[in-house]
């Protein structure tokens, strides 16, 4: 998103125009999905963190100062939230808890173990993979969000999809 494509409808919903709001809800939803997503790992996840990011910025929003920069703004309050998520033992307590009533005999599928995977890496390999694979954005463009160099994201990936290959070979996933 350009910085001048976002000033005018946050200046709108700035004055309670809930349709303004909406509209930059809808233009930067798939952002907000996969910084979520790169920092938890689990789509399901990072949907209910997306939900609960735009609230938190419709709530948060007359305090934005430069309404040019919202994308800039509601990516780090997503990046925020989605680390907060990970950090709330609680959620892991139940997530463990529901893994371990997984009834014995039933394989899960490769889906369901490739997210078990891509949750077990590091957050610092499994955002440029995400953002690199899932959202189809050049290592430049990952570069450029992450503030990293190129051949640092591209050093990055190897190493992610080194581990991934290892800790899916571990599920009985790959050879």
């Amino acid at each position: 998103m350009s910085q001048n494509f976002d000033k005018q409808p946050v200046l709108a919903a700035q004055r309670g125009d809930r349709e303004a709001y909406t509209q930059l809800v809808r233009d930067h939803y798939q952002v907000v999905f996969m910084t979520c997503l790169g920092v938890v790992g689990h789509p399901h996840d990072a949907e209910d963190l997306s939900q609960e990011v735009f609230i938190t910025g419709l709530k948060r929003l007359g305090q934005l100062r430069e309404p040019a920069r919202f994308t800039a703004w509601i990516t780090q309050i997503a990046r925020n939230h989605a680390i907060n998520h990970l950090r709330d033992k609680r959620r892991l307590k139940v997530k463990t808890e529901r893994l371990k009533q997984q009834p014995t005999g039933q394989e899960p599928t490769h889906s369901v173990e490739l997210e078990r995977a891509l949750g077990q890496l590091p957050l610092e390999l499994r955002e440029p993979l995400v953002w690199h694979h899932l959202d189809g954005q050049s290592v430049q463009a990952v570069a450029a969000r992450l503030n990293q160099s190129a051949s640092n994201v591209y050093q990055k990936l190897r190493q992610a999809h080194q581990q991934l290959r290892e800790l899916l070979a571990q599920q009985g996933d790959v050879s």
